[in-house]
This record gives structure tokens, sequence and C-alpha cells, in this order.
């Protein structure tokens, strides 16, 4: 059986990046914690149609982003994985989720209207159906500047503090115990983006 502690470790030592911070985390090999991975969407073409945008596809840079995050974490257990049913983020995760044979759990981009119920909603569901799992969760950076994101609600709601990952960068690996503080290893994959 695999443990949170090796996904954590494989997830650093496979960054494919110049550089890499993490904060200082203490893992229980033997503890059940539900490790929950968040990254924003990759690189996609810019849309000024807000319609049209729902159906936006990655451009070359987020195409090898999405081949980057399969490389990372194929061979490291990821159990499940939940996106934003944008085309951006099901092609983000669509190289991983081929590889493992799992089906992406697609949230509905009209709930975030109220984006702390969204956020609460996904996290519910995510600890109550898979516990003691990895799961990895593609979401969206807030649609107008100074709105909060599902990615960023989600981070926050689990006691994330600091920036949160909205750069097409970052991977921010939440540690959840069954009770207690989340744990979190913030780090990058791939490399630094030219839309950042």
């Amino acid at each position: 059986m695999r443990t949170r502690f090796a996904l954590a470790l494989a997830a650093i030592t496979l960054i494919v990046a110049s550089s890499c911070t993490t904060t200082g985390v203490t893992f229980d090999p033997a503890d059940q914690a539900t490790t929950i991975i968040l990254i924003r969407h990759a690189e996609r073409f810019n849309n000024p149609d807000p319609i049209a945008d729902t159906q936006t596809p990655l451009n070359t840079e987020g195409l090898a982003r999405a081949q980057t995050l399969n490389d990372v974490l194929s061979e490291n257990g990821v159990d499940a994985i939940y996106c934003t049913d944008l085309l951006r983020n099901r092609q983000t995760v669509a190289p991983l989720a081929e590889t493992l044979g799992l089906t992406p759990n697609l949230i509905n981009p009209a709930l975030y209207v109220n984006i702390n119920a969204a956020a609460q909603t996904v996290l519910d569901q995510i600890l109550t159906d898979h516990p003691g799992e990895v799961v990895l969760f593609c979401g969206n950076r807030g649609s107008v500047a100074g709105t909060r994101g599902i990615t960023d609600s989600i981070y926050r709601q689990l006691g994330g503090t600091g920036a949160s990952p909205d750069r097409y960068q970052d991977m921010y690996i939440a540690v959840v115990p069954p009770d207690g503080d989340a744990h979190f290893i913030k780090t990058i994959y791939g490399p630094e983006s030219s839309l950042d």
C-alpha cells in the first residue's frame, strides 16, 4: 500500500523545473490522511468572448504542461481526478486520466456563483468519497480581477495561507488528516509560464 509520504516525496523529486519550494511538513506513513493536489488549468489561448471562453483550448505551452502533469503524477498513485467542466481544465487532466484509466469528476462552473459553497461541496465530496486516497483537483483562478477562484477557495477552506496556487506552474499538495489541520507542500511542476 502506498503512503502519502511516498506521494509527497515523489511529487517533489519529479518536479520538472529549475527550482522548487516547499513548506516544512512532517508525515506519518501510517496516517490515513487524504491527499489533495491543487493545480490551476494549464495555459490556454486568450479568448475575449466570455461565452466562447468555456471552450477555449490549451495553447502549445499548455499542452506541454498537461503532459508534464502526467509525467509527474502518473506513477504516484492518484486515485481520483476532479476538475472544472471547462475545455481547458479537461485538456489539462486528459493525459493523466488516460494513463491512469480514470474518468474525471467534472464540476459545473455555474456552481461557482457562490464560490465558498461550491468549494465546500467539492471538499465534502472528495473527503467523503476518497478518504485516505490521493485526489487531483484542477481548478481556475477568479474570472474577475480581485475575485476568488475555486482553487483559491478550496485552498483557503483547507486552512491555506499566503499565495494560493494561481500560477500555471503551481502544485500545492494538501495532506488532510482525519482529525486536525491540513499540512501543505507548496511546489511547482514544469517550467515558468510565459503567461504568468
